[in-house]
């Protein structure tokens, strides 16, 4: 299969399961949009002083948990714990920045897509790095806190 083929294919499938999930919804609560950016600022902030707890406590704390960065597919709350925890090693400092973000309700989740700015400055020297990716995320209450279910970040070309 061709790779423009199954791009299409890809596509289809993620807004067939978002249609069918608005479609599903069983008289769940509208999401609140403010909550949503609340959530998003308490992640940038937390990235920002390399606050492993607080990164954390966006995400859903389950084993179904998928986030999917530059091609690596990360599945469960440890797994994603441990990848972020490694960023941080790695860092001197890590600065993140939202640089556009569009909010879609979509049943009783949130959709959210953007873009955002990484600046990371390596431990022990070495030229800074910095990473501009687009990203989409749904977002879900859960137990009572808005969280990320599901994020999905690809690294816009230079």
């Amino acid at each position: 299969m061709n790779k423009a083929l199954l791009r299409v294919f890809l596509i289809a499938f993620v807004v067939g399961t978002l249609m069918l999930a608005a479609c599903a919804t069983t008289g769940g609560t509208k999401p609140d949009l403010t909550e949503a950016q609340k959530l998003g600022n308490r992640f940038t902030e937390a990235m920002s002083h390399k606050d492993l707890d607080g990164a954390m406590s966006c995400f859903w704390n389950n084993p179904d948990l998928i986030v999917v960065l530059f091609g690596n597919v990360q599945r469960g709350y440890d797994t994603v714990r441990a990848g972020i925890a490694q960023m941080f090693a790695q860092n001197e400092s890590v600065k993140l920045v939202v640089n556009e973000i569009s909010y879609v309700p979509i049943g009783d989740m949130i959709m959210a897509v953007g873009t955002a700015t990484y600046d990371l400055k390596p431990i022990g020297g070495g030229p800074s790095q910095q990473i501009v990716e687009r990203w989409t995320d749904l977002e879900k209450k859960i137990d009572g806190r808005l969280v990320y279910v599901l994020d999905h970040a690809t690294m816009v070309p230079k």
